[in-house]
């Protein structure tokens, strides 16, 4: 039986608000997606999408750990999470496993892995 295989990447990199506007990191991603359309043909896969997201990093208290440096909500600070009336519910269900919840220990802002298990949003609590 034939079947398609679909496969995800998830990346990031760190931008601002003035970045943003004047678009001057559209060349490097323009170019960033011609080699990875080329790498993906040598092995004979198509690129079918792919699309940005914008996070705003206060709003939203995203943050990369400080421990292991992953993804992070600090649900401490923003217990709803994304706002899913806004554009944001594929990120509620669709991320999960690439922006973790997080919270605040001992002033460190740390994902839900590397709270203590005591922690309201430690991963094993």
């Amino acid at each position: 039986m034939k079947q398609f295989a679909l496969r995800r990447l998830y990346s990031y990199f760190e931008t601002d608000s003035q970045d943003i506007e004047s678009g001057s990191f559209d060349e490097k991603l323009e170019a960033l997606d011609e080699e990875l359309k080329a790498l993906l043909e040598k092995y004979d896969l198509k690129l079918l999408s792919q699309d940005t997201r914008f996070i705003p990093l206060e709003k939203l208290s995203a943050r990369k750990c400080e421990q292991c440096d992953n993804l992070m909500i600090n649900r401490d600070k923003n217990p709803a999470r994304f706002d899913k009336e806004d554009m944001w519910i594929d990120l509620d269900t669709d991320y999960n496993g690439i922006i973790w919840d997080g919270g605040t220990h001992e002033d460190q802002e740390l994902c839900m892995e590397c709270l203590p298990i005591e922690h309201r949003w430690g991963y094993y609590s």
